[in-house]
């Protein structure tokens, strides 16, 4: 496994790159001059707000909320590290260290469990348990309405009759372009590829991007039981309407072994489950810990100029 030892740093870029959100209970008061908020014994001024919103390019009520979050996790420290160890600190080295502690207790209860590892391999499915996939050219006679079916099925035929040994996606593009249509939009396109279960993707910067939705299961997985660039289906009919089909590129899974699975995406691992720590903690901290934000606290916001 890759050295843990950026589990901490990391974690601590993450927190000032996210947004905790708006904490619960919070109610409006008159604070001293120059605060947008009050966290317990904690003051927020607007300046570290504007200090905030300036080097991290944040809006000025996204700084709030980051200010905030700052200030319940130095209230904890304050309240669970030893005595002495926040004294005379400031409130950011504060929360710096609890932060700390979190992603010290990540790497310190064990490797990644195997739970962890999968959660990440289902995202990144991409990079690492990607399935066969099929890149395609199609021709569909559109049609969602069900008492037009036998008349769908008409075009469709004539379509799969004009297209029937096209040499290429263009030419299958071209042809079913002219085929009568009898009231029907007939569509043809190039598809990215797509797996069976209608997951999509296409290149990207040398690597593959996974696309935005999933694809017709019936289109997907009649896509995919073409074995030769080339071939085509007979009619293939989709919730969309009848498809003539035509296998452009097959693409073999990848499949990365656990081992390297656990090496590549330990630390990856690891940072979550400090990041998950940390939310929770915070969870518990805003319900905890009275928030209260100056009154005019979106007079105070609105002063933050952002470049």
């Amino acid at each position: 496994m890759k050295s843990l030892g950026s589990v901490v740093p990391a974690l601590l870029l993450f927190v000032g790159c996210s947004n905790g959100g708006p904490p619960p209970s919070v109610s409006t008061s008159s604070l001293p001059a120059g605060a947008a908020a009050r966290v317990a014994s904690e003051l927020v001024s607007a300046a570290t707000v504007a200090r905030i919103a300036e080097r991290q390019g944040l809006p000025p009520r996204a700084a709030v909320e980051l200010a905030i979050s700052d200030a319940l996790f130095a209230v904890e420290a304050r309240a669970s590290l030893p005595v002495g160890s926040t004294r005379s600190i400031e409130r950011a080295a504060a929360a710096r260290s609890l932060l700390e502690q979190l992603g010290r207790d990540a790497e310190q209860a064990g490797p990644p469990t195997p739970a962890e590892l999968a959660e990440l391999v289902r995202e990144r499915w991409l990079d690492f348990d990607r399935p066969p996939a099929a890149r395609t050219t199609h021709a569909v006679v559109r049609n969602e309405q069900p008492e037009r079916d036998a008349r769908a099925r008409a075009v469709a035929e004539n379509l799969e009759h004009a297209v029937r040994g096209a040499r290429s996606g263009d030419e299958l593009m071209r042809l079913a372009k002219a085929v009568p249509s009898d009231g029907f939009e007939i569509r043809a396109e190039n598809v990215p590829f797509v797996t069976a279960d209608g997951r999509d993707f296409q290149p990207q910067g040398g690597g593959f991007k996974a696309g935005r939705g999933g694809f017709d299961l019936d289109y997907s997985r009649a896509a995919n039981a073409l074995a030769n660039p080339g071939d085509q289906t007979g009619l293939v009919k989709s919730q969309f309407g009848y498809h003539v089909i035509r296998l452009e590129e097959r693409l073999p899974a990848l499949v990365v072994p656990p081992g390297e699975v656990s090496e590549r995406l330990g630390a990856d691992a690891l940072l979550r489950r400090a990041v998950r720590a940390r939310r929770e903690l915070l969870d518990k901290l805003r319900q905890a810990s009275p928030v209260q934000l100056e009154r005019a606290v979106n007079e105070l916001t609105a002063q933050v100029r952002v470049p």
